[in-house]
């Protein structure tokens, strides 16, 4: 049903700890060099092709999906955006580009949503401009200083900067707050028209309901309904998530969402086993070797784990190596209220094993 690229740990990273002796690194200067260094790295990847076993699914549960994928490559074009500022004019270059190293630099870039490495401190394989820690959430001539600043003196904004759903710009020579739904509005439009589409073949009610009420967050700019939507899917066979998540781009503080996709078929035999897991959720955070102090009794504790194939993923969730998990929504007020979903990615946790662990266990 698609590809997805697993990172290949090298297996020298474990034979040459504790060696002492370092060597200076070589820095690419011919073509043929750069070519190498960047097939290298190109080489530390396995594409995968993912399958979702016996699974049935019906032709409205494939337009569904497809719909989701069409949508999940426009959270691509979003998270181009966030990743860095110059992104979409490095790309087009690297696309009109038919010598080696252009292609060799342009399959790299789409592999790590930039002309950074993200397996070696962002660093540029591009040029060598650094990537700002704040990405393109932030003017890049901003200091931590200058924000904190801004938010001390105008309180009444604080709210705002510190959304994770606007990026801080400048108009007029000072910092304003822009929400998502305003700065990305016409690739939100895009995928919002997508998801009303996939609604509209939805023959489970909570996905067509999840789906309804995420396409108007994409352009009201309040993820709270569609997130709640989402916990609240049942005896759903597609099992999907889209929007902004995770805050790990944000290098300045941390504050700003990045958009991603997962597009997943679930697995009803296997998310049966783990089911009975859930039920301890409660007596494990009871038993914690911690002070009762920092226990939460009273999240909601109907999280549910399910275990599901990957069939597309987009986004912050495409960008370099690949989860086999992942836990959400991270918004506080909907885990107090419904807990958090578990999904674990069983094709790709299958995939990592083969390609990864195997091999390493063969050399050990």
């Amino acid at each position: 049903m698609g590809k997805v690229i697993i990172a290949v740990l090298s297996l020298a990273l474990l034979t040459s700890c504790g060696q002492g002796e370092k060597k200076e690194k070589t820095i690419p200067v011919t073509e043929k060099q750069q070519i190498e260094a960047l097939q290298k790295e190109l080489n530390k990847f396995a594409p995968v092709k993912l399958e979702i076993g016996e699974i049935q699914i019906t032709e409205n549960q494939k337009t569904v999906l497809r719909k989701l994928v069409e949508a999940s490559d426009v959270m691509n074009e979003i998270y181009l955006r966030q990743v860095y500022g110059k992104n979409l004019s490095i790309r087009a270059r690297l696309e009109t580009g038919t010598d080696p190293l252009a292609k060799a630099r342009l399959a790299l870039f789409n592999l790590y949503k930039g002309p950074f490495n993200r397996l070696d401190h962002d660093k540029p394989f591009i040029g060598t401009a650094s990537k700002p820690a704040g990405a393109n959430f932030y003017p890049e001539d901003m200091t931590k200083s200058e924000f904190e600043s801004f938010v001390k003196t105008h309180p009444d904004q604080e709210k705002a900067f510190e959304s994770p759903v606007t990026v801080i710009r400048r108009k007029d020579g000072k910092l304003v707050a822009v929400p998502y739904s305003v700065e990305y509005r016409e690739l939100l439009e895009k995928a919002a028209m997508l998801l009303k589409e996939a609604a509209a073949s939805a023959e489970n009610k909570t996905v067509k309901t999840y789906l309804e009420k995420r396409a108007a967050a994409f352009l009201s700019n309040d993820y709270f309904d569609s997130d709640m939507a989402w916990m609240d899917m049942r005896h759903n066979t597609v099992e999907a998530v889209i929007g902004p998540y995770e805050v790990y781009e944000d290098g300045l503080f941390g504050y700003k969402a990045s958009f991603e996709s997962f597009v997943t078929i679930r697995d009803p035999v296997a998310s049966k086993k783990l089911k009975m897991v859930a039920g301890y959720l409660m007596k494990m955070e009871k038993n914690l070797p911690i002070p009762d102090q920092y226990k939460n009794f009273n999240r909601g504790n109907s999280s549910p784990i399910v275990v599901a194939n990957e069939v597309y993923c987009a986004g912050d969730a495409a960008s370099g190596v690949q989860t086999t998990a992942f836990n959400l929504p991270n918004d506080e007020k909907v885990r107090e209220a419904k807990g958090s979903k578990k999904v674990l990615l069983k094709n790709v946790a299958q995939a990592k094993y083969e390609k990864c662990w195997i091999p390493i266990t063969n050399r050990v």
